[in-house]
């Protein structure tokens, strides 16, 4: 019997491609309650509720049973098994496995359509364009990209682009943050796990992030944080295209894409130990360095007027203008945090501006090293970036703190970062 293991013999029915039956099994007519004689010839549509597919597997109600059919198809005809019937399974379970397909189709289709193209990456930088034109070229390919250049200056945005220009397209794009994921849980996060592998792994496993990108693009960022032990099997994968789960036996063949980027120099990495020398020249075929927002100043207003459209259409706001004093505080501040600080900005000043000019007053009322224009004064001396980034980031920590009344897993939430990396930070500034 061609059934699942264990399971029952429901029985089976064929039908012609005019879409009548032609036989029914001795299994189904006893399982069912029917007489063969009294079918044969009618149209399918009358016992499953609708006519032929092209599905291979389909969900039909049969006599009153809830069941789901296979579809085999001959050179003469179709024949639909019934692979399971209501009586096989829990209705709880039944319920979770349909919610989750759901869940997964509508991610899908999500994940798809929130894909950034090379079209949506503003910029009016001879630089900018020339590393968009240049990325669009790579697309075709398979080979590895390695993405580097300071936090918030758009790296992810060139991957999905790159994903989504390649042949790709029509497959999952799967973002990895080696920096999120604890050292512990990484390797069965990332290749996934067999039943029984550790104490409180599911008993059926789980696919790792490799196996979920198939035929696919696998990014991972900030990859510069990779444990120096899963560099190595990051490596094999790269080498043998297979992938072996924590606690399995056997390897599974993969077909992904991987690009990869990282804010910190690779070569310094190696040269201190700290990063695998093989895994940098397997990464190191395209090297796309994307360059800081200082550096190609002329799309700081260009992107500003992008995120203003953006946020009217989130906020209901008609800004219409930028104020003067605002557009040079825009063009001498040497944003640290990119274009990610950029929109964060325009974001905070949206909020609360009042008419239909962004003002200097609106966007900078939280920044302490700027004077409003009314006072005469212009900007403070600009600290260094690693000084911005640590009072950027104890700033969004204690503000995402007391807004959960100390709850970190919800602060995490808001910081949209994993609660491990917020438990490293908040040990790292010695936060209370």
């Amino acid at each position: 019997m061609d059934l699942i293991a264990g399971g029952m013999d429901w029985g089976s029915i064929s039908v012609d491609f005019s879409g009548r039956l032609t036989d029914i099994s001795r299994e189904f007519c006893e399982n069912f309650s029917i007489k063969r004689e009294e079918w044969i010839g009618l149209p399918v549509s009358k016992l499953l509720g609708f006519g032929t597919t092209q599905k291979r597997v389909i969900f039909s109600s049969i006599r009153g049973y809830a069941c789901l059919l296979r579809v085999d198809v001959t050179e003469n005809e179709k024949i639909y098994r019934v692979i399971l019937r209501q009586d096989d399974t829990d209705f709880q379970e039944l319920t979770s496995f349909i919610n989750f397909m759901e869940r997964a189709k509508r991610k899908s289709k999500k994940s798809a359509h929130n894909l950034y193209s090379f079209d949506e990456i503003v910029t009016a930088d001879k630089t900018m364009e020339y590393i968009k034109e240049l990325a669009a070229r790579i697309a075709s390919s398979n080979s590895t990209v390695l993405l580097t250049g300071e936090s918030g200056t758009g790296k992810e945005l060139f991957a999905q682009a790159i994903h989504k220009f390649s042949s790709r397209k029509n497959h999952p794009f799967i973002a990895i943050n080696c920096a999120a994921i604890p050292d512990e849980l990484f390797e069965s996060e990332v290749f996934g796990y067999e039943g029984g592998a550790f104490s409180g792994a599911k008993k059926e496993g789980k696919p790792g992030k490799i196996e979920l990108a198939q035929n696919g693009t696998l990014f991972l960022d900030e990859i510069s944080e990779l444990p120096f032990q899963m560099q190595g099997k990051l490596l094999r994968v790269l080498q043998e295209r297979e992938v072996e789960r924590l606690g399995g036996t056997v390897t599974k063949n993969i077909d992904i894409r991987i690009i990869a980027a990282t804010n910190r120099d690779l070569k310094t990495l190696v040269k201190e130990g700290k990063f695998r020398q093989d895994l940098y020249y397997r990464l190191y075929v395209f090297d796309l360095r994307i360059p800081s927002l200082r550096e190609r100043r002329e799309d700081i207003l260009p992107l500003a007027r992008h995120f203003i459209n953006e946020f009217n259409r989130k906020l209901g706001k008609d800004i219409q203008h930028i104020e003067t004093d605002l557009q040079k505080w825009m063009l001498s501040y040497d944003w640290p945090g990119n274009v990610r600080e950029l929109k964060a900005a325009i974001e905070r000043g949206m909020n609360i501006v009042e008419g239909n000019t962004l003002t200097l007053k609106a966007v900078t009322f939280s920044y302490p090293s700027v004077v409003c224009a009314e006072s005469g004064a212009g900007p403070l001396p600009l600290e260094s970036l690693d000084e911005a980034v640590k009072r950027a980031e104890i700033t969004a920590i204690k503000n995402a703190l007391a807004e959960t009344n100390g709850d970190r897993s919800a602060a995490a939430q808001i910081l949209k970062i994993h609660i491990a990396s917020l438990y490293r930070k908040i040990a790292k500034y010695n936060l209370k």
